[in-house]
Formats: structure tokens, sequence, C-alpha cells
């Protein structure tokens, strides 16, 4: 019999836990203890949005949650923005982690933002799309086709699902006190069928870092919605 883990799942950018239900469903239904948390003012929790809300408040929302559910020895797991959460998380509560998984998102850095991350175009593009969205400054969601899922039907579903993205969560330099992972086993899995241009230059430098244990899979940026088997498998491959 498979030994029960628990699993706390963090959802991208302008998404919310419901991107993670499918992938729940399959951790679940093998006997595993598994959370997906919406961000305070984005997805199931956007009437929430605020002026004070950056990554910081997000971080703290996170801890709260494992301290209140008392959660140990958990497979953290952030998606695209998530991982940034889910590194911060680790960064100051690694007690508390068991493995930190990172879903084709960035290995975060101390004092760089998210902006000051990415490819200067993209950065460019996004900055000309902000916009006002009651009283905060936010980054509202791409079209359609940036996805990258592949089922039209899909793509259209989950777009209707987003909402906009407190900007202050990607011009905000972020602190860490630790190396990344902080000591704690790190998987890195990375979509490469087709590569995310926000995260592809992520992948050559992650394969570089000898503690971090690389597993492409030929799926999409949006992974845990186009191809939820594939990710439930990867996780479930996590070495205790």
């Amino acid at each position: 019999m498979t030994q029960r883990r628990t699993y706390v799942c963090l959802p991208g950018a302008w998404m919310g836990a419901w991107t993670w239900k499918l992938v729940v469903e399959r951790l679940a239904a093998v006997g595993h203890d598994v959370h997906a948390l919406p961000f305070r003012g984005v997805g199931e929790r956007a009437s929430e949005l605020s002026p004070d809300i950056d990554n910081d408040v997000l971080l703290a929302d996170t801890i709260d949650y494992l301290e209140t559910e008392d959660l140990r020895d958990v497979v953290l797991v952030g998606h695209s923005f998530g991982s940034l959460i889910a590194s911060l998380t680790t960064d100051r509560v690694p007690e508390r982690i068991g493995h930190l998984a990172i879903i084709d998102g960035g290995i975060a850095q101390d004092g760089q933002s998210i902006f000051g991350r990415i490819p200067a175009e993209i950065v460019a593009k996004r900055k000309k799309l902000v916009k006002i969205v009651d009283g905060t400054e936010v980054l509202p969601f791409a079209p359609v086709g940036s996805l990258i899922i592949d089922d039209p039907e899909l793509a259209a579903w989950t777009h209707r699902q987003l909402t906009p993205h407190p900007l202050a969560c990607y011009t905000k330099p972020i602190r860490l006190f630790h190396p990344a992972g902080n000591g704690r086993p790190m998987t890195y899995i990375a979509c490469t069928r087709p590569r995310y241009p926000v995260s592809a230059g992520m992948h050559e430098k992650v394969q570089a870092m000898p503690h971090v244990r690389y597993r492409p899979i030929e799926a999409g940026h949006n992974c845990i919605l186009s191809a939820p088997d594939l990710v439930a498998r990867e996780l479930l491959e996590i070495p205790r």
C-alpha cells in the first residue's frame, strides 16, 4: 500500500485552486491528503483584491494555512507564479516542508522581482497592459491563445475563469534568507511541448543545479489542466 503523503498545491498567476482539481482528484484517489490553495485577491478570492496585496501577503497567508492545519512533511507544489510563493514558504518554514516541487516556474533569487527575472521584451508587453481594478494596479490575463492548451474548448473554459493579478507581485523584489530550496529536496517539472517563453530559459539553468531533480514532461505550460495524468504521475514519483 502506498504510504500517505500530504500535498499542498499553489496556482499560477490569474488562476485559483480550481486549476488543480484534476490533479487533486488523481492524488486523492490513491489515498493522499491534498490541499489546493487560492491566493488572496485572485481566483476564488478575487473579491478580496486590494492595493496592499503583494508576495509578502501571499507568503504570510500560505504559512498561516500550514500552521493552522498543522501540516508537516508537506510536498509543496507551485505551478508557474505559485512556485515563487512555494519557494518563499520553504525559505521561511523549512521544518514543515518535506519536498519543494516547481512546475515550469522560476528559481527565486534574493532581491529579484519576477519582472527582473523574465525576458525584458515580455516585461515591456505586460507593463503596457496594466490597469486599475478596485483601486489596485493589476496585470490583466492574457489572450486565450497564450495559455498553450491544445484543446480549444478547455482553453476557452480556462480563459473564462481567469481574474486579474496584483501587479505588486511582479514588481516588488523578494527577500530570501537561504539558498534556493533552503536545504529541502527539490524537483523541477519542465513543460517542454511547447516551451513557454517566460520559463524556457530556466530549464537549462535548473539542469545545471545538482541539488534539483529535473523532470521534463511533454506538455504545455498549463499542464495541470491539459495533462493532469502526467503531472500526477510526476508528483507521485517524487522520492521521500
